[in-house]
Protein backbone atom coordinates (compact mmCIF):
# COMPACT_ATOMS: atom_id res chain seq x y z
CA UNK A 1 0.00 0.00 0.00
CA UNK A 2 1.29 3.47 -0.91
CA UNK A 3 2.41 5.78 1.87
CA UNK A 4 0.11 8.57 2.96
CA UNK A 5 0.07 11.36 0.39
CA UNK A 6 1.21 9.21 -2.53
CA UNK A 7 -1.34 8.49 -5.19
CA UNK A 8 0.92 6.72 -7.67
CA UNK A 9 4.23 4.91 -7.28
CA UNK A 10 6.14 2.28 -9.19
CA UNK A 11 9.41 0.44 -8.58
CA UNK A 12 10.66 -1.78 -11.38
CA UNK A 13 11.70 -1.97 -15.00
CA UNK A 14 10.43 0.86 -17.17
CA UNK A 15 9.62 0.60 -20.85
CA UNK A 16 7.01 2.05 -23.20
CA UNK A 17 4.22 -0.43 -22.34
CA UNK A 18 4.83 0.18 -18.61
CA UNK A 19 4.62 3.93 -19.19
CA UNK A 20 1.27 3.46 -20.96
CA UNK A 21 0.04 1.40 -18.01
CA UNK A 22 1.20 3.97 -15.45
CA UNK A 23 -0.47 6.80 -17.35
CA UNK A 24 -3.71 4.85 -17.45
CA UNK A 25 -3.54 4.36 -13.67
CA UNK A 26 -2.67 8.02 -13.14
CA UNK A 27 -5.67 9.22 -15.13
CA UNK A 28 -7.97 7.10 -12.97
CA UNK A 29 -6.77 8.39 -9.60
CA UNK A 30 -9.10 10.72 -7.74
CA UNK A 31 -6.24 13.06 -6.84
CA UNK A 32 -5.33 13.51 -10.51
CA UNK A 33 -8.95 13.95 -11.62
CA UNK A 34 -9.53 16.63 -8.97
CA UNK A 35 -6.73 18.86 -10.25
CA UNK A 36 -7.42 22.01 -12.24
CA UNK A 37 -7.17 21.21 -15.97
CA UNK A 38 -3.96 23.21 -16.45
CA UNK A 39 -2.29 21.64 -13.40
CA UNK A 40 -3.42 18.19 -14.49
CA UNK A 41 -1.83 18.68 -17.90
CA UNK A 42 1.39 20.02 -16.37
CA UNK A 43 1.60 17.06 -14.00
CA UNK A 44 0.98 14.63 -16.83
CA UNK A 45 3.62 16.28 -19.02
CA UNK A 46 6.32 16.33 -16.32
CA UNK A 47 5.62 12.73 -15.34
CA UNK A 48 5.92 11.59 -18.97
CA UNK A 49 9.22 13.48 -19.38
CA UNK A 50 10.60 11.86 -16.20
CA UNK A 51 9.72 8.33 -17.24
CA UNK A 52 10.83 8.78 -20.84
CA UNK A 53 14.22 10.06 -19.64
CA UNK A 54 14.61 6.92 -17.54
CA UNK A 55 13.56 4.63 -20.40
CA UNK A 56 16.01 6.28 -22.79
CA UNK A 57 18.99 6.95 -20.53
CA UNK A 58 18.94 4.70 -17.45
CA UNK A 59 21.92 2.41 -16.85
CA UNK A 60 21.83 -1.12 -15.36
CA UNK A 61 18.38 -1.82 -16.76
CA UNK A 62 18.64 -5.58 -16.35
CA UNK A 63 20.65 -5.96 -13.13
CA UNK A 64 17.87 -7.00 -10.74
CA UNK A 65 20.39 -8.60 -8.38
CA UNK A 66 21.64 -5.18 -7.38
CA UNK A 67 18.17 -3.89 -6.51
CA UNK A 68 18.78 -0.70 -8.46
CA UNK A 69 15.59 -0.61 -10.48
CA UNK A 70 14.05 2.76 -11.34
CA UNK A 71 11.45 4.34 -9.07
CA UNK A 72 8.77 6.94 -9.79
CA UNK A 73 6.03 8.42 -7.62
CA UNK A 74 3.53 11.25 -7.37
CA UNK A 75 2.31 12.61 -4.08
CA UNK A 76 0.35 15.46 -2.57
CA UNK A 77 2.31 17.78 -0.30
CA UNK A 78 0.42 20.80 1.01
CA UNK A 79 -0.42 22.90 -2.05
CA UNK A 80 1.92 21.06 -4.43
CA UNK A 81 2.21 17.90 -6.48
CA UNK A 82 5.63 16.30 -5.97
CA UNK A 83 7.00 14.05 -8.71
CA UNK A 84 9.97 11.92 -7.73
CA UNK A 85 12.01 9.85 -10.17
CA UNK A 86 15.20 7.91 -9.57
CA UNK A 87 17.32 5.58 -11.65
CA UNK A 88 20.88 4.30 -11.97
CA UNK A 89 23.31 6.28 -14.15
CA UNK A 90 26.91 5.88 -15.19
CA UNK A 91 29.28 7.73 -12.85
CA UNK A 92 30.85 9.49 -15.82
CA UNK A 93 27.50 11.19 -16.61
CA UNK A 94 27.36 12.98 -13.26
CA UNK A 95 29.28 16.05 -14.43
CA UNK A 96 27.15 16.55 -17.57
CA UNK A 97 23.88 16.07 -15.69
CA UNK A 98 24.95 18.50 -12.97
CA UNK A 99 26.00 21.11 -15.55
CA UNK A 100 22.71 20.85 -17.47
CA UNK A 101 20.55 21.03 -14.36
CA UNK A 102 22.45 23.95 -12.84
CA UNK A 103 22.13 25.94 -16.05
CA UNK A 104 18.39 25.27 -16.20
CA UNK A 105 17.87 26.09 -12.53
CA UNK A 106 19.49 29.50 -12.99
CA UNK A 107 17.14 30.54 -15.81
CA UNK A 108 13.85 32.41 -15.49
CA UNK A 109 10.71 31.57 -17.43
CA UNK A 110 11.47 33.75 -20.47
CA UNK A 111 15.02 32.41 -20.76
CA UNK A 112 13.77 28.83 -20.39
CA UNK A 113 11.31 29.47 -23.20
CA UNK A 114 14.11 30.81 -25.41
CA UNK A 115 16.37 27.87 -24.58
CA UNK A 116 13.57 25.42 -25.33
CA UNK A 117 12.96 27.08 -28.70
CA UNK A 118 16.66 26.91 -29.54
CA UNK A 119 16.90 23.24 -28.60
CA UNK A 120 13.85 22.03 -30.51
CA UNK A 121 14.91 23.94 -33.65
CA UNK A 122 18.53 22.80 -33.55
CA UNK A 123 19.77 20.02 -35.78
CA UNK A 124 20.53 16.88 -33.73
CA UNK A 125 24.18 16.43 -32.81
CA UNK A 126 25.63 12.96 -33.31
CA UNK A 127 26.19 11.24 -29.97
CA UNK A 128 24.08 13.74 -27.99
CA UNK A 129 21.52 11.96 -25.81
CA UNK A 130 19.00 14.83 -25.75
CA UNK A 131 18.14 14.49 -22.06
CA UNK A 132 18.61 18.22 -21.55
CA UNK A 133 15.46 19.01 -23.54
CA UNK A 134 13.39 16.88 -21.16
CA UNK A 135 14.81 18.73 -18.15
CA UNK A 136 14.00 22.08 -19.80
CA UNK A 137 10.39 20.96 -20.29
CA UNK A 138 10.16 19.81 -16.66
CA UNK A 139 11.46 23.12 -15.32
CA UNK A 140 9.26 25.18 -17.64
CA UNK A 141 6.09 23.25 -16.80
CA UNK A 142 6.73 23.12 -13.05
CA UNK A 143 7.81 26.72 -12.51
CA UNK A 144 10.27 25.56 -9.84
CA UNK A 145 13.92 24.58 -9.65
CA UNK A 146 14.67 20.92 -10.26
CA UNK A 147 16.02 19.32 -7.10
CA UNK A 148 18.42 16.46 -7.62
CA UNK A 149 21.09 14.37 -5.94
CA UNK A 150 23.41 11.44 -6.59
CA UNK A 151 23.87 8.47 -4.27
CA UNK A 152 26.75 5.96 -4.46
CA UNK A 153 25.81 2.61 -5.97
CA UNK A 154 28.24 -0.04 -7.19
CA UNK A 155 31.58 0.75 -8.79
CA UNK A 156 31.14 2.97 -11.82
CA UNK A 157 27.49 3.77 -11.14
CA UNK A 158 25.40 6.24 -9.17
CA UNK A 159 21.74 6.43 -8.25
CA UNK A 160 20.32 9.67 -9.66
CA UNK A 161 17.19 11.18 -8.06
CA UNK A 162 15.22 14.18 -9.30
CA UNK A 163 12.27 15.90 -7.60
CA UNK A 164 9.88 18.27 -9.37
CA UNK A 165 7.25 20.41 -7.62
CA UNK A 166 4.11 21.70 -9.32
CA UNK A 167 1.81 24.22 -7.65
CA UNK A 168 -1.73 22.84 -7.35
CA UNK A 169 -3.38 26.23 -7.55
CA UNK A 170 -3.32 28.79 -10.34
CA UNK A 171 -3.30 32.45 -9.52
CA UNK A 172 -6.01 34.08 -11.59
CA UNK A 173 -4.99 37.01 -13.74
CA UNK A 174 -6.57 40.44 -13.38
CA UNK A 175 -7.17 42.40 -16.57
CA UNK A 176 -8.90 45.82 -16.57
CA UNK A 177 -9.34 47.77 -19.78
CA UNK A 178 -8.23 51.37 -19.92
CA UNK A 179 -10.84 54.14 -19.96
CA UNK A 180 -10.63 57.92 -20.24
CA UNK A 181 -10.23 58.19 -16.44
CA UNK A 182 -8.84 54.84 -15.30
CA UNK A 183 -5.64 52.95 -16.19
CA UNK A 184 -5.10 49.69 -17.99
CA UNK A 185 -4.26 46.88 -15.57
CA UNK A 186 -2.55 43.63 -16.56
CA UNK A 187 -1.65 41.32 -13.69
CA UNK A 188 -0.88 37.99 -15.34
CA UNK A 189 1.39 35.54 -13.47
CA UNK A 190 1.29 33.03 -16.33
CA UNK A 191 2.84 35.51 -18.78
CA UNK A 192 4.84 37.29 -16.05
CA UNK A 193 3.27 40.64 -16.95
CA UNK A 194 2.46 43.05 -14.10
CA UNK A 195 1.58 46.51 -15.37
CA UNK A 196 -0.60 49.50 -14.52
CA UNK A 197 -0.57 52.23 -17.15
CA UNK A 198 -2.53 55.24 -18.36
CA UNK A 199 -4.38 58.01 -16.56
CA UNK A 200 -5.78 57.42 -13.08
CA UNK A 201 -8.63 59.55 -11.79
CA UNK A 202 -11.54 57.10 -11.52
CA UNK A 203 -14.78 58.43 -9.99
CA UNK A 204 -14.50 55.91 -7.15
CA UNK A 205 -10.80 55.45 -6.52
CA UNK A 206 -11.31 53.06 -3.61
CA UNK A 207 -13.59 50.76 -5.59
CA UNK A 208 -11.22 50.69 -8.57
CA UNK A 209 -8.04 50.01 -6.60
CA UNK A 210 -9.58 47.64 -4.05
CA UNK A 211 -9.75 44.93 -6.72
CA UNK A 212 -6.01 45.42 -7.35
CA UNK A 213 -5.14 45.46 -3.64
CA UNK A 214 -7.19 42.30 -3.05
CA UNK A 215 -5.46 40.61 -5.98
CA UNK A 216 -2.09 41.66 -4.58
CA UNK A 217 -2.97 40.14 -1.18
CA UNK A 218 -3.84 36.80 -2.80
CA UNK A 219 -0.76 36.94 -5.00
CA UNK A 220 1.48 37.68 -2.01
CA UNK A 221 0.09 34.70 -0.10
CA UNK A 222 0.70 32.40 -3.05
CA UNK A 223 4.24 33.68 -3.60
CA UNK A 224 5.12 33.16 0.06
CA UNK A 225 4.00 29.52 -0.18
CA UNK A 226 6.50 28.72 -2.90
CA UNK A 227 10.06 27.62 -2.16
CA UNK A 228 11.36 29.06 -5.42
CA UNK A 229 12.04 32.72 -4.68
CA UNK A 230 14.17 33.51 -7.72
CA UNK A 231 11.29 33.73 -10.20
CA UNK A 232 11.11 37.40 -11.26
CA UNK A 233 8.07 39.58 -10.60
CA UNK A 234 8.73 42.67 -12.80
CA UNK A 235 6.14 45.32 -11.94
CA UNK A 236 5.71 48.29 -14.29
CA UNK A 237 4.03 51.61 -13.53
CA UNK A 238 3.49 53.77 -16.62
CA UNK A 239 1.25 56.70 -15.72
CA UNK A 240 0.65 59.80 -17.76
CA UNK A 241 -1.17 61.31 -14.79
CA UNK A 242 -2.77 60.24 -11.53
CA UNK A 243 -4.65 62.29 -8.95
CA UNK A 244 -3.81 62.46 -5.25
CA UNK A 245 -6.39 59.81 -4.28
CA UNK A 246 -4.91 57.39 -6.80
CA UNK A 247 -1.43 58.22 -5.49
CA UNK A 248 -2.35 56.89 -2.05
CA UNK A 249 -3.47 53.58 -3.56
CA UNK A 250 -0.38 53.33 -5.76
CA UNK A 251 1.73 53.83 -2.65
CA UNK A 252 -0.12 50.94 -0.95
CA UNK A 253 0.62 48.68 -3.92
CA UNK A 254 4.30 49.62 -3.76
CA UNK A 255 4.36 48.90 -0.03
CA UNK A 256 3.04 45.40 -0.74
CA UNK A 257 5.75 44.87 -3.37
CA UNK A 258 8.42 46.15 -0.97
CA UNK A 259 7.28 43.65 1.68
CA UNK A 260 7.64 40.81 -0.82
CA UNK A 261 11.13 41.94 -1.76
CA UNK A 262 12.08 42.19 1.93
CA UNK A 263 11.00 38.55 2.33
CA UNK A 264 13.40 37.44 -0.38
CA UNK A 265 11.16 37.48 -3.43
CA UNK A 266 12.68 38.61 -6.74
CA UNK A 267 10.41 41.65 -7.13
CA UNK A 268 11.37 44.71 -9.18
CA UNK A 269 9.61 47.97 -10.03
CA UNK A 270 10.15 49.90 -13.26
CA UNK A 271 8.74 53.41 -13.06
CA UNK A 272 8.04 54.99 -16.47
CA UNK A 273 7.82 58.72 -17.06
CA UNK A 274 7.47 60.79 -20.22
CA UNK A 275 10.52 62.62 -21.53
CA UNK A 276 11.01 65.92 -19.67
CA UNK A 277 8.23 65.06 -17.18
CA UNK A 278 10.37 65.76 -14.14
CA UNK A 279 7.38 65.74 -11.79
CA UNK A 280 6.37 62.16 -12.63
CA UNK A 281 9.97 60.99 -12.29
CA UNK A 282 10.26 62.67 -8.88
CA UNK A 283 6.96 61.12 -7.72
CA UNK A 284 8.43 57.71 -8.46
CA UNK A 285 11.60 58.60 -6.57
CA UNK A 286 9.55 59.80 -3.61
CA UNK A 287 7.47 56.60 -3.47
CA UNK A 288 10.68 54.59 -3.76
CA UNK A 289 12.14 56.48 -0.81
CA UNK A 290 9.00 56.04 1.33
CA UNK A 291 8.71 52.28 0.80
CA UNK A 292 12.52 51.77 0.97
CA UNK A 293 12.56 49.91 -2.33
CA UNK A 294 14.95 50.89 -5.14
CA UNK A 295 13.01 51.41 -8.40
CA UNK A 296 14.27 51.33 -11.96
CA UNK A 297 13.35 54.27 -14.20
CA UNK A 298 12.51 54.37 -17.92
CA UNK A 299 12.08 57.53 -19.94
CA UNK A 300 9.38 57.25 -22.63
CA UNK A 301 8.28 59.37 -25.55
CA UNK A 302 5.33 61.72 -24.86
CA UNK A 303 1.92 60.18 -25.44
Amino acid sequence: MAESGKFLEYHGHLDWPVLDSLLMKLRKTREFEDLHTTIRKRTYSVFVECVENIIKHSALKNLDDYNVLPYVSLRNEDDKIIILASNPVHEESREKLTQKLNIINNLGVSDLRKLHEIRINREPVQGENGAGLGFICMAFKSGHSLRYNFQPLISGYLFFEIQISINKHIMKKLIIDQTSNSPKVILDPEKKIYEISGESRPPDVREFYDQIINWMDDFSLQLMKTDDKKEPVPFTFNFGYFNSSSGKMILDICKALARLQARGMNVSVNWHYEKDDVDMMEVGQEISRIVKFQFGYTETEPR
